[in-house]
């Protein structure tokens, strides 16, 4: 049986950006049929040829905004002919002694339609340029990662999983000691349909696990942080199940670590998906608010620089209930409160079990949570107003901000102390402080810790 070429998925109104940018034709190609041409028509118009590709699949796009430099995938151009996008479409694709013919509906901004199985079906998804989407498209050549366990042995992490459409694979890992960043490791080994292996380091940690490319690219790489529960550096660091209105209920993420952690791979267990896309993160020493309702939390929020992320965490019971964190499918952190944990509409902190309202802000309590980012010696709390300059140490695998206030609380000078300086700096305090009280702040990420002094005639 002769396999002809058919489309498989047409995106007419992409919302990011321009029309001709992000708008694509898809079509799906078989080995066991050759020719020598493609021709595509829109509405009757006069078709466009192309050379009949080897690749398995065919992206046709406005230049090469949208061509992959992926295996099995080939390019062509549509010129001037403008995808419909706000009316009916009909499309004809020729090859040799095969045809197919489709009528597409208006179209929905930001939404593909893709092919259902081989049959005239067509539905409406995100978009997959150069991709099979496994929802709708059969016989599909795939070799994934279906699930990945670990477990910490000591002096290192045992880590096993099973591959999905294939008896072998070669694995490719990197992984990223989370409180060592300059300890990252990569390597590759051939592994079969169930797999296991060490990764030599001991604390918490991010493991990437990717196998070769293929027709459904979302199984092939998993993310994967092995922390025990109870000692993860992804936490919940504050609750806020029922605020005075009109504030929306919220909740406080930290990563207490000295790596981004990528948004893309966080959620709330119970509900929802991600977070974020690709390329959003949640900084080292970072804090982030979660909330259903961004725009109402942004107005009531003092602080104008606090990370806010729009979420489905559901409603939070004001009397009893829970909050559980994934990182992937794997929880990492879970909350939970009853009607004698505080009085409404206090918020708390989950570790001290205290009442708490310091949104995106971590301090006094977070070496509950996990090492500090920095370490620091100050040469001396008392200081003359005309002696010595007061010198501060700061060892610190992240860069630093170093401040001094004075007795009010203002900033009256600053500097940034590099990573890994280990060096002693000259705080100018009897520059810049009067007699009295004033401060001394290091600051990494939203990690803060403030020092007092006394400056004395």
């Amino acid at each position: 049986m002769v396999a002809c070429p058919q489309f498989v998925e047409f995106f007419p109104d992409p919302t990011a950006v321009t029309d001709q940018q992000g708008e694509f034709v898809e079509i799906r190609m078989d080995s066991s049929f050759r020719a020598e041409s493609l021709f595509v028509a829109l509405d009757g118009k006069a078709p466009l040829s192309f050379a009949y590709p080897q690749e398995n699949r065919l992206i046709l796009s406005h230049g090469k905004g949208l061509c992959l430099e992926k295996e099995g995938v080939a390019c062509g151009d549509l010129g001037n002919h403008a995808l419909p996008n706000s009316r009916e479409s009909v499309w004809t694709l020729l090859a040799g002694s095969c045809t197919d013919s489709v009528m597409l509906d208006k179209p929905k901004p930001g939404k593909s339609f893709q092919r259902k199985g081989y049959g005239d079906q067509w539905l409406l998804a995100e978009p997959t340029p150069g991709y099979g989407n496994p929802l709708f498209e059969l016989d599909l050549d795939d070799c994934g990662i279906s699930r990945v366990e670990y477990e910490s042995r000591g002096d290192h992490w045992w880590v096993s999983g099973k591959l999905t459409g294939c008896k072998g694979a070669w694995l490719h890992y990197r992984y990223y000691d989370l409180f060592h960043p300059s300890v990252v490791e990569s390597d590759s080994l051939f592994i079969n349909e169930f797999f296991s292996f060490a990764v030599p380091v001991k604390g918490p940690s991010w493991l990437r696990l990717q196998v070769p490319d293929d027709e459904i690219s979302v199984n092939n790489s998993l993310d994967t942080l092995l922390a025990q529960m109870g000692n993860s550096p992804l936490l919940v660091t504050e609750i806020h199940h029922c605020p005075e209105e009109p504030m929306p209920e919220w909740v406080e993420i930290y990563n207490a670590s000295q790596v981004s952690l990528p948004l893309s791979k966080i959620r709330h267990c119970s509900r929802g998906g991600f977070w974020g896309g690709e390329g959003d993160s949640i900084a080292a020493y970072g804090s982030a608010l979660v909330s259903r309702d961004t725009a109402a939390l942004r107005e009531q929020i003092v602080y104008r620089d606090v990370a806010l992320i729009q979420a489905s965490i559901g409603y939070l019971n004001n009397t009893a209930g829970s909050f559980s964190l994934c990182f992937g499918d794997v929880p990492v952190d879970s909350v939970s409160w009853d009607r004698w944990t505080v009085d409404c509409p206090l918020g708390f902190n989950p570790k001290t079990g205290l009442a708490e309202n310091t949104p995106g802000f971590q301090g006094k309590n977070s070496e509950k949570y996990a090492r500090e980012p920095f370490m620091y010696k100050l040469s001396s709390r008392v200081l003359q107003k005309r002696g010595s300059p007061l010198r501060v140490k700061v060892e610190s695998d992240q860069d630093v901000v170093l401040s001094l206030l004075d007795t009010t609380g203002q900033e009256v000078w600053k500097r940034k102390v590099p990573a890994m300086s280990n060096a002693w700096w000259n705080v100018p305090v009897q520059d810049y402080a009067g007699v009295g009280a004033a401060y001394v702040r290091m600051t990494s990420g939203t990690f803060e810790k403030v020092v007092g002094i006394v400056v004395r005639p």
